[in-house]
């Protein structure tokens, strides 16, 4: 999924939301899901966004 995409699908309103903040949630998604076990479960694929394996 691209950033652009998950960014309108999490804060879909007509105010500017920062890329970072996009950043930093999935930072800190990836380090709950290692905190499961699963800590290679988010790709990042460069110029195409985030993949879940």
């Amino acid at each position: 999924m691209s950033r652009d995409e998950l960014m309108t699908r999490l804060w879909d309103n007509s105010e500017y939301i920062s890329d970072n903040a996009l950043t930093v949630n999935i930072s800190r998604l990836r380090t709950k899901l290692a905190e499961m076990g699963y800590a290679d479960a988010i790709e990042t694929r460069k110029k195409q966004g985030y993949v879940l394996i």
